[in-house]
């Protein structure tokens, strides 16, 4: 029996995703500890000013993350020798080197058009350290390898330590920018132990790129970032409408309230993660086994996850009360639609992620995603405009079901094909 556990525990996949579930546990946990206390001490205006900051810098997030977590991911996996790793890693830090200044140029041209008021303006800023955090982010290189025990450990180290700050800094609704501060800086702390441990573990080295080098690495990424940044749009529209159609109390409460169904991401974040290289072997071999081996997990997953989502469903407004408070449990409804979505967005996981990019049809995966945002901006100014935070709630459920469709199609096409 010691020698069955033993082999168990020795298996990578089992290690990643023992790893990558102690991670997303202390994820889940650690907001449930924060947000009730953060969301009554800001209140709904001042967790609006943050929430709307936060959902503008995530874009910029996205632009300088540019899908390397993805096709990085993949040559790494499919390549483990040190003189490209160390070439890769290099490529890729400088390539986000330049994403990080476009985006710092952008936004003092945005903020000079936007003109918002002074605390939004400084909490935009000071959660600008997000992107600076993404730019150095190696998690990418820990996944390729299968060695993803460094991702959780860094991450629990630097998010125990900044919430162990907030509860002693931010007492009151005056220090919102102390909160943006510490929230922002958790990554920076985790992504700097990660760069310490990358050169220590596997000896890391930059080395010297040419511009065809970090051209060619941009391409394969292309395909990849305008799915994840339309996928961005998908999750964050919303708020973004809100921002500029309601008032900072309705992004506050609406943006409470999704943190309920992306605390359920996070449990299925590990699970995308671990399944990527593994599927993206056995798609190498051949596309209908893969294939194969995709729906087969699929059915039991997502109805491990339809339980929860039903439950929550029920419960609404109670457990939006004791999350955050009176004042947003007023809008608790809001919740059915939302997790509605996350089902959803859990089957276009595996229909594109797992399905169309383990197999390396990022074209298809992309062009299913820039149809459906057309969709997905046109769904949310309607619904926005007309009903508010409500309407808000339901355009992401309407948007991922048209997803949904579309990837389906997409690959019985491919499928066809080959």
């Amino acid at each position: 029996m010691k020698n069955k556990i033993k082999n168990i525990l020795s298996n990578k996949i089992i290690n990643n995703g023992i790893w990558m579930y102690l991670l997303q546990l202390f994820n889940t946990v650690i907001p449930l500890i924060t947000l009730p206390y953060v969301t009554r001490i800001l209140g709904t205006s001042k967790y609006g000013v943050f929430s709307a900051s936060f959902n503008l810098v995530g874009y910029l997030q996205v632009v300088v993350e540019y899908g390397f977590a993805m096709s990085a991911t993949r040559e790494v996996a499919l390549e483990h020798k040190k003189d490209k790793v160390d070439k890769l890693f290099s490529t890729i830090l400088y390539c986000r080197g330049l994403l990080l200044l476009a985006c710092v140029a952008f936004s003092f041209i945005y903020l000079t058009v936007w003109h918002p008021t002074r605390i939004q303006f400084l909490s935009y800023w000071m959660l600008m350290i997000l992107v600076l955090a993404t730019t150095i982010q190696e998690n990418w290189l820990f996944q390729g390898l299968e060695d993803m025990k460094y991702i959780a450990i860094t991450n629990i180290v630097s998010r125990t330590l900044t919430m162990i700050l907030i509860f002693a800094f931010v007492k009151d609704v005056d220090d919102l920018l102390i909160y943006c501060f510490l929230y922002a800086v958790s990554p920076l702390i985790s992504n700097l132990l990660g760069l310490i441990i990358a050169k220590i573990k596997y000896n890391i080295e930059f080395v010297s790129v040419s511009l065809k080098d970090m051209i060619m690495e941009f391409k394969f990424g292309w395909y990849i970032f305008t799915t994840q940044f339309t996928s961005k749009v998908f999750g964050a529209i919303g708020v973004t409408f809100l921002t500029f159609l309601d008032t900072s109390s309705t992004v506050g409460i609406f943006s409470a309230i999704q943190k309920i169904p992306n605390a359920l991401i996070l449990m299925w974040s590990p699970i995308s993660t671990i399944l990527y290289p593994e599927v993206s072997k056995k798609m190498k071999v051949s596309f209908s086994e893969g294939k194969k081996y995709v729906l087969h997990i699929r059915k039991y997953l997502l109805l491990l996850f339809l339980i929860p989502i039903i439950i929550l469903s029920f419960f609404a407004s109670p457990v939006v009360k004791i999350a955050f408070g009176d004042h947003y449990a007023l809008h608790a409804f809001w919740l059915v639609p939302l997790l509605m979505w996350l089902f959803v967005s859990i089957d276009n996981n595996f229909w594109g992620i797992q399905i169309l990019l383990g197999s390396g049809h990022d074209k298809e995966y992309s062009t299913c995603f820039l149809i459906s945002v057309v969709a997905t901006i046109l769904f949310n100014w309607f619904f926005i405009k007309f009903w508010g935070g409500t309407g808000a709630a339901w355009a992401p459920f309407a948007s991922e079901l048209l997803l949904d469709v579309l990837l389906i199609f997409a690959v019985k096409n491919v499928e066809k094909k080959i």
